[in-house]
């Protein structure tokens, strides 16, 4: 039986979520992610161990980590390749004998590095380095620069050349590919804050003093506390199936009907993010399709503000995703979403009343909702999206098909 919910007890969850960033939540930056102990209440509350979890808009995996730790299936799907790839890394087990291989990496890492860096500034280095290579050796290593429009506006010569370096002995290296993943997710973490944009949020070029050698160590404390968080994680999570498909939610007609026993999600909130613009530099150097992301991304603020759709646009693309959300989702299957207010040029826009209205051409029933300012939400907004009128709404639909 799908229950009402108490607004006492999600204010209390929302508010006292101390801690958001246990385990492999922490991996890799991305914007506007629900906070880990929303999709945990849910879970527990509306499924049972062997059940099926569905996160349509699944972005860098929560909803699917929390799963995993509670003993369910995932099912996720997103439109974004970067935010797939964080999914499975941060939803995969690996073995501890395959971890302690990231040492053996690093020094070779490091030494490559120790080499270019005394290149540039003449045997002065910055690093300070444990495994130093035979003087007669002479190592077979090369490397070639990333092939992107204005890398050297976004990084300087230096970090680019490093930056080379550690993604080719990442590549080269012979490991497992899911040891390999998540080197090149520690690696894809560290672009951002060595590049010249100016934050996570802000695609902006400025001048940061990022020293010879800072790279390396950036990467290095990174994988270093994801192997720890790894190994932590492989004893307190299940060994249930995740499933991540980088796929438009509009089109998934291929997960089975009936197949699903509760869905979980925050879709994009319109006119709020272009996840595509924010990655883009860590997309070019992982070799994944941004320019897709950014043409199929729903909600977008280049679709709303600078193509300037309206509101209409949204409706029609979520009214899509939930027709295949009713068939995927069992009769009376419980359907949790949250979804915050938008402002498309001035007007304030309800996302409780749009999902209300979307429900209700799809076949499903608005069972409860609770709002309240998104002043209380734990999510990392810029400060354009907050704002004092705005709500988020946590809404539970019930399918009544």
């Amino acid at each position: 039986m799908i229950e009402m919910l108490d607004k006492n007890e999600i204010l209390r969850l929302i508010i006292n979520a101390k801690e958001t960033t246990y385990l492999t939540h922490n991996f890799h930056p991305f914007p506007g992610k629900f906070i880990p102990q929303i999709p945990n209440f849910f879970i527990s509350k509306f499924s049972e161990k062997g059940h099926y979890v569905l996160d349509p808009f699944c972005g860098c995996g929560t909803t699917l980590v929390e799963a995993k730790l509670l003993g369910r299936n995932a099912i996720g799907v997103d439109i974004h390749p970067l935010g797939v790839f964080i999914s499975k890394v941060k939803t995969t087990k690996i073995p501890e004998d395959e971890l302690n291989g990231t040492l053996k990496i690093l020094r070779i890492v490091e030494r490559r590095v120790n080499e270019f860096v005394r290149k540039i500034q003449g045997n002065i280095t910055l690093l300070e380095f444990t495994d130093k290579p035979n003087k007669y050796m002479v190592e077979d290593f090369s490397y070639t620069l990333p092939n992107f429009p204005n890398k050297d506006h976004w990084f300087k010569r230096h970090v680019l050349h490093e930056l080379s370096i550690i993604k080719t002995s990442i590549t080269h290296a012979d490991i497992s590919q899911k040891l390999k993943d998540l080197l090149l997710l520690a690696f894809s973490c560290i672009i951002v804050p060595v590049s010249n944009q100016d934050s996570e949020t802000r695609y902006a070029a400025i001048n940061k003093n990022i020293s010879p050698g800072q790279p390396y160590l950036y990467f290095k404390e990174k994988i270093l506390d994801m192997v720890a968080r790894i190994k932590a994680f492989n004893e307190l999570a299940s060994d249930s199936e995740v499933k991540v498909y980088h796929a438009d939610a509009r089109k998934i007609d291929f997960i089975e009907e009936n197949s699903v026993d509760l869905i979980i999600t925050s879709p994009p909130y319109p006119n709020t993010y272009d996840y595509y613009l924010y990655h883009k530099l860590r997309m070019f150097w992982l070799g994944l399709d941004w320019e897709k992301a950014k043409l199929n991304e729903i909600g977008s603020r280049l679709r709303h503000s600078s193509q300037r759709e309206n509101i209409d646009a949204y409706i029609k693309d979520m009214t899509t995703c939930f027709s295949h959300f009713a068939r995927i989702l069992k009769p009376d299957g419980p359907f949790v979403i949250v979804v915050g207010d938008s402002i498309i040029r001035k007007e304030l826009l309800k996302g409780d009343i749009i999902i209300k209205e979307i429900a209700e051409r799809t076949g499903f029933k608005v069972v409860s909702k609770v709002s309240y300012s998104l002043n209380y939400a734990s999510k990392s907004f810029n400060p354009a999206f907050r704002s004092k009128i705005k709500q988020e709404h946590v809404i539970l639909l019930k399918n009544k098909k």
